[in-house]
């Protein structure tokens, strides 16, 4: 399971870091040594006070949807530096005033440079001074031999050095409208009385001492929930989406899913080329058996156009084809040596034309004669020779 890990800088190539859930000694390391300790960690970068300034403005509604935009030219009169070199992160509202951080774009650029190389995904850079314990109606110091930190509300703090920090402090309270109830001292392994006396007379009374290191405290404000901590990775600095990290983690699924995938099309590909196959021999075999019954006239469809003929002979006003030609064909069996060589029916005029080639004339006549037994009309349309035998034409009519 993830779990969030604090890491600073600590000279060049070399890191101190401390993991949330652990709450032990914090480690120290080359970036090497931090990337195989915090594989499965996000990394949240603790950066120096001085890197970093922060302001409140007050903006007019109608700037809230461009407030990213417009905020930093609100502030250029107030600014050193050029704001175009400047990165401005955003911190909560409250009553159309908003906190910022203010760092160096080249400072953001450096940081994320730092963790680049071992692929390690920093997913927030927030500044010490806001990891500081604060609450309301308090002031947090932090004293690190000459380096002094002081957060004196939600959002604002410094750093300073010791020879300045009386000086500093008691001007922060001449122009403080609301004066501090308690200060809390954060100073491991410290003189106190040093500490005391170089403090303003005002906040002498007030002081509430801490025995904790560094780490100890930056992991006591780290996990208070209501105070803000500005990310300074906003706006262009803001995180994409961890492609690298995920592709390794899903690396042989998706080489799995892909092979799968490219079998399957090529298996759906392969049963296609065969069903084709079939398909083309199916329909060659349906138009064979078509012509052996209709071996003249073009093939559009050979499966409707059977089924349209087998309808014309069976429907219609007359009797059925079927019926009608059962009952001739047992007329014409009678006639020894006789056989049928053409059969045409008309359904609109339930006609039936023969060719039929019989011995001699008289069977002929004969099979006309044994139709006409059946109630039907037959009526000779025409003979001649074919050999030493007679071929006639018949027309019967229901």
């Amino acid at each position: 399971m993830s779990t969030t890990t604090l890491v600073k800088q600590a000279g060049i190539g070399n890191f101190e870091w401390l993991r949330l859930d652990q709450r032990a000694d914090y480690t120290v390391g080359d970036a090497e040594r931090l990337a195989d300790y915090c594989k499965e960690n996000s990394l949240t970068l603790v950066i120096p006070a001085e890197a970093v300034s922060f302001k409140q403005t007050a903006f007019e509604e109608h700037e809230r949807k461009l407030l990213r935009q417009t905020l930093p030219f609100s502030l250029e009169d107030d600014l050193v530096e050029d704001v175009d070199d400047l990165h401005f992160a955003l911190g909560e509202t409250v009553d159309n005033t908003v906190s910022v951080a203010i760092t160096a774009r080249d400072n953001l650029e450096t940081w994320r440079a730092l963790f680049a190389e071992e692929e390690l995904a920093v997913e927030a850079i927030v500044s010490e001074l806001q990891l500081l314990p604060w609450q309301e109606n308090s002031w947090c110091l932090y004293i690190d031999g000459d380096r002094w930190l002081l957060r004196f509300s939600e959002v604002e703090g410094f750093a300073m050095e010791k020879n300045i920090a009386k000086l500093a402090m008691q001007l922060l309270l001449d122009e403080s409208e609301n004066l501090p109830e308690q200060l809390m001292v954060y100073a491991k392994d410290q003189d106190q009385t040093t500490i005391t006396a170089q403090l303003p007379e005002m906040l002498k009374g007030i002081v509430e001492w801490k025995e904790q290191d560094y780490w100890q405290m930056l992991l006591a404000g780290y996990q208070q929930p209501d105070t803000h901590k500005i990310n300074l990775l906003q706006g262009e600095f803001a995180l994409g989406l961890p492609w690298k990290k995920w592709w390794k983690h899903w690396r042989l699924a998706a080489v799995v899913l892909a092979s799968a995938v490219v079998l399957n099309l090529l298996f759906s590909v392969i049963t296609l080329q065969v069903l084709d196959n079939r398909n083309l021999a199916l329909r060659t075999e349906i138009e064979q058996e078509y012509r052996s019954v209709v071996p003249r006239g073009a093939v559009m469809d050979p499966v409707r156009q059977l089924r349209g003929r087998i309808g014309d002979m069976q429907g219609g006003s007359g009797p059925a084809f079927v019926n009608l030609f059962a009952g001739i064909a047992k007329a014409l069996v009678q006639v020894e040596g006789l056989t049928i060589q053409n059969i045409n029916y008309t359904e609109r005029q339930s006609e039936l034309r023969l060719t039929i080639i019989a011995n001699s004339f008289d069977d002929v006549e004969t099979a006309r004669s044994n139709i006409e037994k059946l109630g039907l009309t037959a009526e000779l349309t025409g003979t001649n020779a074919d050999g030493d035998k007679t071929r006639a034409r018949l027309r019967v009519r229901g």
